[in-house]
């Protein structure tokens, strides 16, 4: 079956036609997401996001362009995302990160969105330290002479925020 005739019968609704795509592309672009995430699983999901996009925007794709080259952006980009996503979490707290991984179901955007969100919730001293450390890499020292704080006082407000965190994904 050729790229056209495949992607006609996905305009069409064709299951079979979904499947052939399926069965010709899956395995290689799982083997490239891995390559490029470095987590079997991970780039099983995304792959089979991409392929989610395909059949959902199946409507619109054009004959005349190849369907390898649109699922290849497709898991490159999702595979850049999920790395991008990644670095921000452990910047953030890479003890946190491995905990919202462990108890919340979503995609990397939304734990992100999630992660932020529970940031900003912070007591506003409590927010500003943690943000001057994780997102700005400043040590205590920096951090207690730009607040005008005690070292003391920075590690407290460190301690308390990343309980804070950890128990609002605990819960």
């Amino acid at each position: 079956m050729t790229e056209k005739n495949l992607i006609k019968g996905l305009k069409e609704g064709a299951y079979s036609s979904y499947e052939t795509l399926f069965k010709l592309y899956y395995a290689k672009f799982v083997y490239y997401a891995k390559s490029l995430v470095g987590d079997l699983d991970a780039a099983k999901d995304l792959v089979q996001e991409a392929f989610m996009k395909v059949w959902l925007n199946r409507k619109k794709l054009r004959e005349e362009l190849s369907i390898h080259n649109y699922l290849f952006v497709l898991v490159r980009r999702a595979s850049l995302n999920f790395i991008r996503d990644r670095k921000i979490m452990e910047v953030l707290d890479p003890d946190l990160a491995e905990e919202v991984h462990e108890s919340v179901q979503a995609s990397s955007e939304e734990k992100i969105k999630l992660v932020k969100s529970a940031v900003d919730s912070l007591p506003a001293q409590r927010k500003a330290v943690f943000k001057l450390s994780r997102e700005e890499g400043l040590r205590n020292k920096e951090i207690a002479e730009q607040l005008n704080l005690s070292e003391k006082t920075v590690e407290r407000h460190m301690t308390l925020a990343l309980r804070d965190l950890r128990n609002k994904f605990k819960s």
